[in-house]
């Protein structure tokens, strides 16, 4: 009784193993580096998985600074970027593309991560 005990339990550990492996794999998209339109190009968020692709849209920055909010309001989403230029001031409009990340569970945040690829004034 317990070598059969022992054989079912292995046999299910063996399985939660292997669609762990498959799981992360599928999730994992790997986009080609561009250079930035400004300086500095740190992804903070590198640890986590991209959710959706955003190419040029219009937003609003909502805060300033190293965790700024942006207001996509065409998509009706707002992003916490890592890090926005000195310009883009609270008020300002501005054109953006980049990759929003995802939020890990029982984490609560202003905005969706993001990582800014391009950012312009309109």
């Amino acid at each position: 009784m317990k070598v059969f005990l022992s054989i079912l339990l292995f046999s299910f550990f063996l399985s939660c193993n292997q669609s762990n492996k498959e799981q992360t794999s599928e999730k994992t998209v790997i986009l080609p580096a561009e250079p930035s339109k400004f300086e500095k190009r740190e992804d903070c968020y590198s640890d986590r998985n991209v959710v959706k692709i955003v190419n040029d849209t219009k937003a609003k920055v909502l805060t300033a600074g190293k965790f700024g909010i942006l207001d996509c309001y065409e998509l009706g989403d707002r992003y916490q970027p890592c890090d926005l230029p000195d310009w883009a001031v609270v008020g300002a409009e501005v054109i953006v593309s980049g990759v929003a990340k995802e939020v890990h569970e029982n984490e609560r945040r202003a905005g969706t991560p993001f990582f800014i690829s391009t950012i312009s004034k309109p």
